[in-house]
């Protein structure tokens, strides 16, 4: 790698050498730049040759007073980059006040070997990320603008989607409110006809099960998928009824951070996601439990969704819980929907067995290996028999064809994950169940029975 000593009297465009104004873009749409300041014009020349072929603008100084003036009427600034021996500033000092301005951007002091008192006080005082030596090595100093510049970005991003779920979540939030009040109004009105009564907080639920459905029918199969195994999970552990209705209910909208995810990251494998697209895939356990918050009654199941993606051993997202520091409901949902996405029903009759066999290296490593029985009779209980691959003495029927006396051989399950009718034998009570259920949930249309 070669050294560069600053060169003398060459020529560089007016453009180079003039402070940029703020260009009339949006900020995302803003390019970046940095900002160089140096007393001496030939130090400026030759920086502003070194990152000629960068991606970035440069904006040059030749003072801590004019580089503050440039700062304060210029926009897309990402990194700053000044000398130390300046005189009437220094470069701490004019970094101390660059802060108060820019103060999500990197700044690095330029310094030479018998100033090492002053760049220890650039980091200290002005908040300098680094120093570098004059004379600089091109290579060296090349990796730490560029590296630098990376950091801005991606705080800015950050910064970016923090926005946008504020103003995503205030948005929400009034619909969210308008749409309750509407919902306990006609939850009221049907409250005789369901067989067990229904809290605002459910009816709520609903509704965001309902949205997930509009927005993709991918969420809404996987989100009732993972409900059935939920429920047989939780009714074999024997929790009380209270609390597996609160992790079915986690379970119905464990994906509800999706719904303002683009198509494409909706659409595609995590495997198969960019490192943009899974950083909005990471986010939505957040997002999940951001939007429950229109209501202290879904605190509980915000949290459950808010760690349903944790691992067992702890390199799960977002907080990184571990063993039992997982809620119980975020453990069982994780495994409910593992066992979902490992289900290939091209498989065929093995379909089952390549599912329990996935299952059995990673509990304990990304699951809870205490939940193992019951995930193993979730597979055997819930996993229907392969597409287009119908049981022995099994034929489909359309649900509004039923009839008493017909032997139901799989569950019946509305649009929103709800148990309908179990398997066994459909008594008149059970087919006055559907019809009252028909009226104000949507069923699946197929049912399966004995021939």
């Amino acid at each position: 790698m070669n050294e560069s000593q600053p060169e003398g009297q060459e020529e560089i465009p007016p453009e180079e050498n003039q402070p940029r104004q703020q260009v009339e873009l949006p900020e995302e749409e803003a390019p970046v730049m940095i900002l160089c300041v140096d007393d001496e014009e030939n130090i400026l020349k030759a920086l502003t040759r070194l990152f000629r072929t960068e991606p970035f603008k440069v904006l040059t100084a030749t003072s801590g007073k004019a580089a503050l003036e440039i700062l304060e009427r210029t926009t897309g600034i990402g990194l700053i980059l000044s000398d130390q021996r300046m005189p009437e500033m220094t470069g701490t000092e004019f970094l101390q006040q660059a802060a108060l301005l820019l103060p999500d951007a990197p700044r690095m002091i330029l310094t030479g070997y018998a100033d090492m008192s002053a760049a220890i006080a650039a980091i200290n005082q002005g908040g300098a990320q680094r120093f570098l030596v004059k004379p600089w090595n091109e290579q060296e100093l090349l990796l730490a603008v560029r590296d630098g510049l990376q950091r801005y970005q991606l705080v800015r991003e950050n910064q970016r989607l923090k926005k946008e779920l504020e103003e995503w979540n205030a948005s929400l939030k009034q619909r969210v409110l308008q749409q309750t009040a509407l919902l306990r109004k006609k939850l009221e009105e049907s409250r005789q006809q369901v067989d067990r009564p229904q809290k605002s907080g459910d009816a709520i639920i609903f509704m965001f099960a309902d949205l997930l459905e509009q927005r993709s029918k991918k969420l809404g199969k996987q989100s009732r998928n993972v409900v059935a195994l939920v429920e047989s999970m939780t009714t074999a552990l024997n929790l009380p009824q209270s609390k597996r209705d609160i992790i079915r209910n986690a379970a119905l909208v464990h994906d509800l951070g999706l719904l303002s995810a683009p198509d494409g990251v909706i659409a595609k494998n995590t495997e198969m996601l960019t490192n943009d697209e899974l950083a909005e895939y990471r986010a939505h356990a957040v997002k999940g439990q951001q939007i429950l918050k229109v209501s202290e009654e879904l605190d509980e199941i915000g949290l459950i969704i808010r760690h349903h993606h944790e691992e067992f051993e702890g390199n799960g997202f977002p907080d990184g819980l571990a063993g039992e520091h997982i809620p119980l409901g975020s453990r069982i949902i994780h495994l409910a929907s593992f066992i979902d996405h490992a289900y290939s029903p091209e498989a065929g009759m093995d379909a089952k067995y390549q599912v329990t066999r996935k299952l059995a290296p990673v509990m304990g490593v990304l699951f809870d290996p205490a939940l193992t029985a019951a995930a193993n009779l979730a597979v055997k209980e819930i996993l229907d028999a392969p597409h287009g691959q119908k049981a022995v003495g099994e034929q489909e029927v359309l649900v509004k064809n039923l009839k008493p006396g017909m032997v139901l051989t799989r569950d019946i399950y509305s649009s929103r994950g709800i148990l309908v009718v179990e398997r066994g034998e459909v008594t008149t009570t059970s087919m006055e169940s559907v019809k009252r259920h028909q009226l104000n949930i949507p069923l699946n249309r197929v049912a399966y029975v004995q021939k």
